[in-house]
């Protein structure tokens, strides 16, 4: 009806169940895009499938058209699995290269890298006044959690090859393996610095460069000049 709806936060929910996918389709934190070529802006849902994957096509919106869109793995075969899918989107076969398109790699690997995850609850009210004296950390590719540390304190950047995590891992990897588990279907924001999180992969997406502005889980500075 051309009314921008608010996140239902009341019915925010998933079952993480993978032999359950009826919430797969499902878009309750509303934070997908809007069509407006046409006489009224209409709502394209971001949902729980799309969001696992960092999928912003609007047309690959649950497997069954994945499959039919007949899209390739890095063997040349046809999409017809959930990891072929992560395959094809973050390019995780294509040795060094894989560094910069897995737009979803959480560890930070040198001081120019900006494919990382960092996610704040910085405890502002209000979008134009910044207060960075009471930001919260809550996961972060440029530090060393202490679950498998090596050596040192939290302030160096993850050796991953000697087991090292990012701080905070666990907030975006379910199993463990330095790759963000998609961005977090109950929440608009997932990094936590005001903008949506399909706007932030389509910004990606669109130009071909990742990182180079706007990421869904890293938070970006809002300083504006």
């Amino acid at each position: 009806n051309g009314v921008i709806a608010r996140p239902l936060l009341n019915s925010v929910w998933f079952t993480h169940d993978a032999t359950n996918a009826d919430d797969a389709g499902q878009d309750a934190d509303k934070d997908g895009g809007w069509e407006c070529s046409g006489g009224n802006c209409l709502y394209q849902p971001y949902n729980n499938f799309q969001e696992y994957y960092g999928v912003v096509n609007a047309s690959l919106s649950s497997p069954t058209v994945v499959r039919q869109a007949l899209l390739n793995d890095c063997s040349g075969n046809y999409v017809e699995e959930w990891w072929q899918l992560r395959e094809s989107l973050l390019g995780t076969c294509s040795g060094s290269s894989a560094l910069n398109s897995n737009y979803f790699r959480m560890y930070k690997i040198n001081n120019n890298d900006q494919l990382f995850a960092l996610i704040i609850d910085d405890n502002d009210q209000d979008y134009q006044y910044l207060d960075t004296s009471d930001d919260e950390t809550l996961c972060s590719g440029e530090w060393a959690d202490s679950y498998g540390r090596f050596a040192g304190d939290q302030y160096h950047l993850p050796n991953t090859g000697l087991g090292e995590y990012v701080f905070g891992w666990w907030l975006l990897d379910i199993d463990g393996d330095q790759i963000a588990d998609g961005t977090d279907p109950t929440n608009w924001d997932t990094d936590g610095d005001w903008v949506n999180d399909y706007f932030e992969i389509e910004d990606d997406m669109l130009d071909g460069i990742r990182g180079n502005s706007a990421s869904p889980i890293r938070y970006d500075d809002r300083t504006t000049s």
